[in-house]
């Protein structure tokens, strides 16, 4: 019979494997193996946090409806009872909770993201990107008169990173993007507009959001 530590590496193996897999099928019949192993595992050993994760990971990653990936809610919930400073359920409830349009909590979960930890094990463009999905929940939210400095300081976290670190800035850049979330600010559109279109310059990405990009530039030009 196999020994939970060798099972408890195969768990981790098989969410690898769904990841990496490109056949959406194949890789939710990996992650259903993966949570039916995880499932086995949590049963025999109930207070170990980290097989409550590897079943929320199967949920969350999955290809599958929003109805079941909404399942990871309740194992990230059940991880941080038995782990209350376990790093990753934060992100990813807030990463759910943006799926879900629940910016509200997406906020309050992202600001408890630890983010000492992520730069700890170098991952330095994760840190980046919770910056910029919590200026994106306030803007979807509906805020208003939302201090431009945040924009400002993201833009600068892109422009002063390693290449390496610098994540595809889609969300902020889909987001403002848009007419209406760039009047949000409290300072006129067109200096929002400038400000995301030096992001995307910063980061290299001009071929990445052509469309977007001619929107920003003509917007940062009109002088209201």
């Amino acid at each position: 019979m196999s020994q939970p530590d060798s099972k408890h590496d195969r768990l981790w193996q098989l969410i690898d494997e769904a990841q990496a897999e490109t056949d959406h099928k194949i890789a939710n019949r990996i992650f259903c193996n993966a949570e039916q192993l995880g499932r086995e595992l949590h049963d025999r050993e109930p207070a170990d946090a980290e097989h409550c994760y590897a079943i929320a990971l199967t949920y969350y990653h999955r290809w599958d409806s929003p109805l079941e990936r909404r399942k990871c809610v309740e194992w990230l919930d059940k991880t941080e009872q038995l782990n209350p400073t376990h790093p990753w359920v934060p992100l990813y409830l807030g990463y759910q909770f943006m799926d879900d349009q629940r910016y509200s909590d997406a906020i309050g979960q992202f600001s408890r993201v630890n983010q000492t930890y992520f730069a700890s094990i170098e991952h330095h463009w994760r840190n980046i990107k919770t910056d910029e999905l919590i200026l994106v929940a306030f803007i979807r939210n509906g805020s208003t008169d939302i201090d431009t400095t945040r924009l400002v300081r993201l833009a600068d976290r892109y422009a002063n990173a390693e290449q390496v670190d610098q994540p595809i800035p889609t969300e902020i850049v889909k987001t403002l993007a848009m007419a209406e979330n760039r009047d949000r600010f409290d300072t006129p559109a067109h200096n929002i507009a400038s400000e995301v279109c030096r992001l995307i310059h910063a980061c290299g990405d001009t071929n990445v959001f052509p469309n977007e990009l001619a929107e920003l530039e003509t917007a940062a030009k009109i002088v209201g």
